[in-house]
């Protein structure tokens, strides 16, 4: 097979990809209305409702393409009744092609495979990559009575249950589970609550030192989502695609599998400000990931816990000795 089908069939390949729903056609040959004879046409694209016709003409040349390429598509497409039509070449055009092909309507493309030793251009991609990392809060309303106090200085803060002391909940494992299998609202900059499905009371010590269990008013895991992004680009070892020669070569993949995204975030990487304006105005294909940064082993360093009923001689401290009933685990219902 000779190099110049191979990339014909290269484009037909990509064009295909492009569009999944028309009928996409190497080395068709189409009967010209003016000519009366059947023309050859590199790559066709057909599509239904409403009816049209796509003409590539795919050259592998040495050198970049002229004008004259263009004035011979120009004609082939105004024979056989082309609505769309575009030079394809793989060693790009000369700078006097640029207008002329605009103001005939014609596009100009190059062909990328990255996996080909003949037709893999040197192109990037680009990524915004986003970070979501959660800010977390325990929260709550205790009525406490004089000399009472909380059993404090246990990892999990503030031990609250829902059956009555058989299993305490473990606010901050619940939450980075729910975090890390994506099951809680990821929206950032705005103030989110998981409460449980029930009624909670929390674990304290009465005034002569007993282990008590407390009605828990309004208790919740609330947090913020902060959200932090970065511009990189990436030069995958596999892709395929067209480079537009009239859009600033932006590139658009045909093909790009997951396994070609980068899978962390470079360090040379630049930050950026506003994300949403710049993603509008990307030309091309661009990769757009958000990764939630994964939370583990959080211990609560402090509680937000209102202190309801007569004011309490001195601030409350842990309990000496003594340890919560039960092992705390993370318990269900915490959405």
């Amino acid at each position: 097979m000779s190099k110049s089908v191979e990339f014909e069939k290269l484009v037909a390949k990509i064009i295909a990809e492009l569009e999944p729903t028309a009928t996409v056609k190497w080395n068709d040959h189409i009967l010209g209305n003016l000519s009366k004879r059947k023309r050859q046409i590199d790559v066709s694209i057909r599509r239904q409702d409403p009816e049209f016709l796509g003409i590539l003409d795919a050259k592998d040349y040495t050198r970049a393409a002229t004008i004259d390429r263009v004035d011979a598509l120009a004609g082939v497409m105004g024979d056989v009744g082309a609505h769309y039509g575009a030079l394809v070449c793989s060693s790009g055009f000369s700078k006097s092609i640029y207008d002329y092909a605009r103001n005939r309507g014609i596009s100009l493309f190059n062909a990328h495979d990255a996996q080909s030793l003949k037709w893999s251009l040197e192109l990037t991609i680009p990524i915004l990559w986003t970070e979501l990392t959660p800010h977390v809060a325990l929260m709550g309303t205790l009525d406490l009575k004089v000399g009472e106090s909380l059993y404090s200085n246990h990892p999990a803060g503030l031990l609250a249950t829902l059956d009555d002391g058989i299993s305490f909940i473990d606010p901050m494992a619940t939450f980075a589970s729910l975090w890390a299998d994506g099951k809680v609202n990821n929206q950032p900059g705005v103030l989110h609550h998981l409460k449980p499905e029930g009624a909670a009371k929390a674990l304290i010590f009465d005034a002569a030192g007993n282990r008590q269990l407390r009605p828990l008013k309004d208790y919740a895991v609330a947090y913020v989502v902060e959200s932090k992004t970065w511009l990189g680009r990436f030069q995958p070892d596999e892709c395929r695609g067209m480079v537009d020669y009239l859009d600033g070569q932006a590139f658009t993949a045909s093909h790009l599998p997951d396994s070609a995204i980068p899978m962390h975030r470079d360090h040379r990487w630049e930050p950026v400000e506003n994300p949403e304006k710049l993603a509008v105005t990307m030309r091309g294909t661009a990769v757009i990931c958000t990764q939630p940064v994964l939370v583990s082993g959080g211990r609560v360093e402090a509680l937000d816990v209102q202190h309801l009923g007569p004011s309490l001689p001195e601030p409350l401290q842990a309990h000496g000795p003594g340890t919560a009933p039960g092992t705390p685990h993370a318990e269900g219902g915490d959405q």
